[in-house]
């Protein structure tokens, strides 16, 4: 049962959400909100990346949030959840202990496990909260919807056991993250559940086989390809010695 102090925390962000009148303000109140509704899944928000964030041993799960550019204070206010995304600290650190073994990425992306559009894996990403009384309930339904495509996605790499098979195939284009997720899986020490996902990138088709030998003769040659191409995959996997 929710504390006096819990009810009085809740109206207050309830209360908030209602009365502010700048889309800016707004929209963070919103992310409160869908905190307060995430918070028994271990979300918090983070107003200054305005995205929900949950961190378990390590890994860093993040939801982002962003506006529309069209809202206009008493016109418009809109926004939503554009991306899925999925950090790892052990994998950033065996990235940084072996420069060699992997590509060149951005540091604000040097533990990246993987990412999705979430308008790519969702037909209802956004909330119209123009008129104050529909607020609560157009942030709960789109935070409702959020939980149910989010939290699966986030749990097909959560065990690396399994991620080899749980993983969604779009994460496994020749431009996806196929490679990151190859090297979060070695940074374990799981070299079979690896191999196991190099294979079933390979059966996707020729495509995906054709960016496979480019790659490992990129490496073979001493090159290095660029992180997200199609050769990425390829190429780890031969200097990772998976092959």
């Amino acid at each position: 049962m929710a504390t006096n102090e819990q009810a009085r925390s809740t109206a207050c962000l309830a209360e908030r959400l209602i009365e502010l009148e700048s889309p800016k303000e707004v929209i963070l109140a919103a992310g409160e909100w869908m905190a307060y509704r995430l918070e028994q899944e271990g979300f918090r928000w983070l107003g200054g990346r305005t995205s929900l964030e949950r961190r378990l041993d390590g890994r860093l799960e993040r939801i982002r949030l962003e506006g529309s550019r069209w809202n206009r204070s008493g016109k418009l206010i809109e926004f939503s959840v554009v991306g899925l995304e999925v950090f790892d600290r052990e994998l950033e650190a065996w990235r940084k202990s072996n420069p060699g073994l992997t590509v060149e990425r951005p540091d604000s992306v040097g533990g990246i496990v993987c990412a999705v559009s979430f308008l790519d894996i969702s037909r209802e990403a956004k909330a119209i909260v123009t008129i104050s009384a529909n607020r609560i309930s157009a942030v709960d339904s789109l935070c409702e919807h959020t939980k149910e495509v989010a939290l699966p996605w986030f749990s097909s790499s959560g065990d690396p056991e399994n991620l080899a098979e749980a993983v969604p195939g779009a994460l496994l284009r020749p431009t996806g993250f196929g490679q990151d997720l190859l090297e979060f899986l070695v940074s374990r020490g799981l070299h079979e559940e690896a191999r196991s996902l190099i294979r079933r990138i390979l059966a996707l088709g020729e495509l995906y086989r054709d960016a496979f030998s480019e790659g490992r003769g990129l490496a073979v040659s001493g090159g290095r390809p660029m992180w997200h191409s199609p050769q990425a995959l390829g190429w780890s996997s031969e200097v990772l010695g998976l092959v």
